[in-house]
């Protein structure tokens, strides 16, 4: 179940990798800033910030289990990250508005005509409005960067180290469960459930972004009584990172 943690923090890793393709020095956006004469190094600032947090995601999903701020620090990372995605899509979107807008005009023109750069120009209302946005956001990242040293995350793309996710064990806390109920009940039917040909479920995921409470979910199911009165053995195991079949398997025999 632990595999669940992992699988959400590639999310806000993807969502970083999208990002930086899109802030990419030759990419097409910077190019139109720096055409433009616009603020692009606001760009250059954003992507420089978001640099640091690649670095040390993974050691903050290992951490965010047993490290209330850790967690709370990716859930505003998570905002943010998001606040900047919207950001590139709004852009996008203004581009290919003007640039439709333009093959129209062009079209009526002269069917032979391709849209001119001029065309293509987004308005000084426009940058304005994206600037102000674009530093708002910026300054966010900025002080989410600042939290990474008195957090103590470390940056194993430096390092050159492997991390290893700190174990988490089968306890859990009742009070992390309330409004849970449902959702326990559901995993649990499945856990316990055959389908049409009388086979039963090896493997259910629990999927979702960092600190939204898969492992105390996963703990739940775990120590339900259901759960405990249909297996005769069940085992609590964390998969870490690099990942070793051969300390699993161990691991789960002892």
């Amino acid at each position: 179940m632990e595999i669940g943690l992992a699988v959400g923090g590639a999310f806000l890793s993807s969502a970083l990798n999208v990002l930086f393709e899109r802030l990419a020095p030759q990419g097409e956006l910077l190019k139109m800033f720096q055409r433009q004469k616009h603020d692009f190094h606001l760009l250059e600032k954003l992507r420089r910030t978001l640099c640091g947090f690649r670095a040390v995601l993974s050691d903050a999903e290992n951490k965010q289990a047993s490290n209330s701020y850790v967690t709370q620090w990716l859930n505003e990372l998570r905002d943010a990250v998001e606040n900047a995605e919207n950001l590139m899509e709004e852009i996008n979107y203004e581009v290919l508005r003007v640039k439709v807008e333009g093959l129209h005009q062009n079209h009526a023109e002269t069917s032979n005509q391709q849209v001119s750069d001029l065309n293509l120009c987004l308005s000084d209302e426009f940058f304005l409005n994206i600037k102000e946005k674009l530093e708002g956001t910026t300054k966010t990242l900025e002080e989410l960067e600042k939290q990474i040293g008195r957090l103590g995350l470390k940056d194993y793309l430096v390092s050159g180290k492997q991390e290893t996710r700190v174990p988490s064990t089968s306890l859990v806390d009742e009070s992390d469960i309330f409004g849970r109920q449902n959702e326990i009940e559901t995993l649990v039917d499945h856990l316990l459930s055959v389908d049409a040909d009388g086979k039963t479920y090896s493997v259910i995921p629990i999927v979702g972004m960092a600190g939204v409470g898969k492992t105390t979910l996963a703990k739940a199911v775990y120590n339900n009584e259901k759960v405990k009165d249909h297996f005769d053995l069940t085992a609590w195991f964390c998969v870490s990172e690099p990942y070793d079949a051969s300390r699993i398997t161990k691991g789960l025999l002892e």
